[in-house]
Order: structure tokens, then sequence, then C-alpha cells
């Protein structure tokens, strides 16, 4: 089975709103109409995907849900489809060609003021009602049958979650976080609030901009507005941001909740951040970032690949991977880390060019060392 779809942007785009049946589903994503029933259906959910858990910076786990490669083939082909079907707004910036970190740092670069904010429980918080929904109501307004089934394929229910409705067992179903479907499922969800939160923040003169749950505003304003948020001293003295009603209220209008314990407003005396990267003055890594890089090219360039190899997996690597994915060597890993530079600082940056001229030197070292 292909993993890519023939056919145009705009083609797929047509067929896709054309949808009127399950069957018309399969013969777009290129499967055989039974076999797209058996993957969804009848094999069972244990086998669908397989859990993992990875431990989140801020504490506690974060479920993983890698799903099958049979059923990961019809999410790639149906991700393909329904990246040709959204139409990005301005504001969103994960997920999507041409947008990264950095293009989503740049705009709230040297202002006065960031709002950071964290939807809590992003990927599980939508549903599988919600997702259904999306496909039934404007601007696809497909029947039925077709949400039905496009829910189905790009859902997780969980086997043990369960609950009592109507005298019927019902299964809690949601976007599993792993699954090619689900960034894109993510964005086409939150539009309307993308829509409504832009219009906010254009009413407050100040830049609003989202990276999967993390969403930025950002002015230039002498005082925050506080249609958005406002500073408060708690019992004990200390200063608490809290949202507005106004703010708030349209992200639960959109069926979200905000983590309260990661809202953060920043002003530009101290380090602001935005997606990881400092913007002070313009998008940039952090300094601790670069010294790990420069310190494992140090180690590499003084001890030899193997045994910096070592030393960096004692001490740095605690990562939880996936089942299906081994660990990457530690010069992939270097060049990874400078490529991430090059990508927020500027491949002509003098740092980036410095490093990477480095690496190249120990990579054609050991070349020659090793004939």
């Amino acid at each position: 089975m292909r993993d890519r779809l023939k056919g145009t942007p705009d083609q797929l785009r047509e067929a896709f709103l054309k949808l009127r049946s399950p069957r018309d589903v399969a013969e777009l994503l290129d499967v055989r109409y039974d076999r797209l029933v058996y993957h969804i259906y009848v094999v069972p959910e244990a086998k669908r995907y397989t859990v993992f858990h990875i431990p989140k910076k801020s504490g506690g786990q974060r479920e993983i849900l890698a799903p099958a490669t049979p059923l990961k083939l019809i999410q790639k082909k149906l991700n393909q489809v329904l990246q040709a079907v959204y139409q990005p707004k301005p504001s969103a910036h994960g997920f999507l060609p041409a947008r990264n970190i950095r293009t989503n740092a740049e705009p709230h670069a040297g202002k006065r003021y960031v709002l950071n904010i964290d939807l809590k429980d992003f990927f599980p918080s939508i549903n599988f009602g919600r997702v259904r929904g999306l496909f039934l109501s404007k601007p696809y307004n497909l029947p039925d049958e077709v949400a039905t089934v496009l829910a189905q394929i790009a859902c997780y229910t969980h086997p043990e979650d369960t609950w009592q409705h109507n005298g019927k067992v019902v299964r809690r179903s949601y976007l599993p976080q792993g699954a090619p479907t689900s960034p894109i499922i993510t964005n086409m969800i939150c539009a309307g609030m993308d829509a409504e939160l832009q219009r906010l923040a254009k009413r407050c003169r100040a830049t609003y901009t989202r990276y999967a749950d993390d969403l930025t505003f950002s002015t230039t304003l002498r005082t925050f507005p506080e249609d958005l948020a406002q500073v408060v001293d708690d019992t004990e003295g200390r200063k608490r941001v809290f949202l507005s009603e106004t703010l708030r209220s349209i992200i639960e209008k959109h069926g979200f909740e905000v983590n309260d314990k990661k809202v953060r407003l920043q002003d530009r005396r101290f380090r602001q951040e935005v997606t990881g990267l400092t913007v002070n003055e313009f998008p940039n890594v952090r300094r601790s970032f670069v010294r790990q890089v420069r310190a494992m090219l140090h180690a590499w360039d003084k001890y030899g690949l193997e045994q910096a190899e070592r030393e960096y997996r004692v001490k740095y690597e605690s990562k939880h991977r996936g089942p299906y994915h081994a660990a990457p060597s530690f010069a992939h890993i270097v060049r990874g880390k400078l490529e991430f530079i090059g990508m927020v600082k500027g491949k002509g940056d003098p740092v980036y060019l410095k490093y990477l001229g480095h690496y190249y030197s120990l990579i054609e070292r050991d070349k020659l060392a090793s004939k």
C-alpha cells in the first residue's frame, strides 16, 4: 500500500468535498473498501495502536500512540488530503509547510509584553464527536456516514476508559498524539478559535499566534491590555496573571481548557520566550543550548566519537523512544542541533558557520583515521 496519493492539491480538495459515501472515502484514499473497514473497525484497538509514554518537561507522562503500519498508511494519505483542504489562518504556525517555531516567534520579537498560554490536554481534549462534527459542518458539509468514517480513521478508542450512557457502555475516543492525521485536524478544529482570538488581539492592539497548544499574545503598549490579562497580587503577596473573562470564554467556547499553571506574562526587562526561543530582540536559541553544542564538539574532538557518545548517553539521553525508533547516533544528534541553530539564527550566522565547520572537520578527521 502506497503512502502517497496521485493528484494535485486542487484535485484532492475537489474529490474530498464530493465525498458522499464510505466507499468514496476508500476510493479517495486508494484502499479497497473491505480493507478500510477491516483496519478501522475489525482489528482490535490494542492492535491498531502501540501505547507508550514519555516524560514531560513539566513533570508527569505524555501518552504517545503509534498506529500500526496499515492504519498509519491510511492516515498518511488522509493527512495529504486534509493538507490540501485546510486553509491556514495567518496566526497558525504548527505542523504547516514553511511555518515553524521561528515563524511563530518572529511576530513577538522586540515587544514590551509577551503573554504565553498553554492549552490543557490538547490532543485528548479533541474527541470523536468534535472530529466528526468538524467534517459535518461548514465549510465541508460532508454526509453523516462519511464524517463518521473519517473520524474513525483519525481517532483512538481507549479500551478501558468507559462509562454508561442510556444503558450502553461508551468508550472514550479522541485524537491520538502520534498519528499522522492528528496535527492537521487540530489546526482545522482550532480555525474558529484562531479567527476569534485574532480579532480580539486586533481590538487590543496586540499580536496573536498559535503553535499547536501554545497561544501567544504580545504588544508594545505601555500597559498590557486588561481585555487580555492582568497581573494581580494574591493573598500571599505573590503576583499572579489572570486571563480576562473575554479571552478565557473564547478558548472554552471552542472546547479547550487553559492550563493555568503555564500562563505567563513577561515584560522586556526579563527574558521573554515564545515556543522555546528568546524574543527580547529577535528570535534566538538559548545560550545554554549553544554551550551544549560547543561542549559536544569539544568532547568529540578531545576524546573521540565513541567516548563522547558514551558520556552524552549517560548525561543527557533520558528520552523514552517509541518501540520502532532506535536512538540516533551522536554525530546525527550534533548535526540536528546545529541545523536547529541554523534554522533559528539563519544559515549565514557566524556561530552556526563556526560550529558547522568544526563538525565537518571532525567528520573528515574520523574518515581519514578509519582508512
